[in-house]
């Protein structure tokens, strides 16, 4: 169970270290000054997971994680409106508290726009506890979200960077589709979705048809309804009702072949996968798609 938590108690800027023990020194590593880890087990309200963020000034940002998960407790906050902000620096630098995670989720939010755009990078390692992001998309102002992965669970935070060039675009445009699900070792469907991310453009029109088809050959059409609105530039979802989904754990034996008929603007493509095989690693039940032809890319 995740414990909703007001962001005001999540996001805290603090000048001193956050070590748990009295006396332990902290390290330098990559210009940053990393307290000792703490120990994961005292995360909660009023001690989240903290990040070390250097600015362009060469100062030392502490920022705590708005969202986390950790051994005894999850707590879902919102990211601030006005996020701390780093300046212009060539590149984003920051360290984690604790050592064997993984940032492969940061991801860049324009500023200024109604139908922003959002590009997803990897932050690069650089030590045990240290790591960097190059900048993403055109040069200009972006909230970037810091989300990382490791043996305690999971924790993000915010920053603002006017990124001083051009940075990397997608290298594909995506879409990741949700029918079937297991719910303890049984067969379940959680609703239909299909969600299309980094496209060239938003779409004024925009049509799919899902067809499930069991190891059994038996198969199901299933129609979700797109929303156009455009909340991030180049994202579709589109959803179908439960029941729907619910049909297509009646078809038979997995594994599954999940075929998607798309028109996006008068251009199809064709969006196939196999579940559970191709089931994403910690978004189950989503399944990434192989498109033909590929879908539109933005390239900034």
């Amino acid at each position: 169970m995740r414990f909703l938590l007001p962001a005001a108690l999540l996001m805290v800027l603090a000048s001193c270290g956050t070590a748990d023990q009295a006396g332990d020194a902290p390290e330098v590593d990559d210009g940053l000054h990393l307290p000792a880890p703490g120990d994961p087990e005292n995360w909660s309200s009023g001690r989240s997971p903290t990040f070390q963020v250097l600015t362009a000034d060469g100062d030392q940002l502490e920022l705590a994680a708005w969202t986390f998960c950790g051994p005894r407790l999850c707590a879902d906050g919102a990211p601030p409106d006005d996020p701390p902000a780093i300046g212009s620096p060539e590149e984003l630098v920051f360290g984690f508290e604790q050592p064997g995670w993984e940032f492969t989720d940061v991801t860049f939010r324009e500023r200024g726009s109604a139908c922003p755009r959002q590009i997803t990078v990897a932050a690069e390692r650089l030590g045990p506890r240290t790591f960097r992001v190059a900048p993403a998309g055109r040069a200009g102002d972006w909230d970037v979200d810091i989300f990382g992965r490791g043996p305690e669970g999971d924790a993000v935070t915010t920053v603002r960077w006017r990124t001083p060039v051009d940075g990397t675009t997608p290298a594909e445009a995506t879409g990741v589709l949700a029918v079937l699900a297991e719910h303890d070792g049984e067969l379940d469907s959680y609703g239909v979705e299909l969600s299309l991310s980094d496209l060239a453009s938003h779409p004024e029109r925009a049509t799919a048809t899902v067809t499930v088809t069991s190891a059994d050959g038996r198969s199901a059409t299933l129609t979700p309804r797109p929303d156009l609105r455009c909340h991030t530039a180049g994202s579709v979802s589109f959803r179908g009702r439960p029941e729907a989904g619910l049909a297509a754990t009646r078809l038979g034996q997995g594994p599954f072949d999940y075929r998607v008929e798309l028109d996006l603007d008068g251009t199809s493509h064709v969006g196939r996968a196999t579940w559970p095989e191709d089931e994403i690693e910690d978004y189950a039940p989503y399944a990434a798609l192989t498109w033909s032809p590929p879908l539109p890319v933005h390239t900034g």
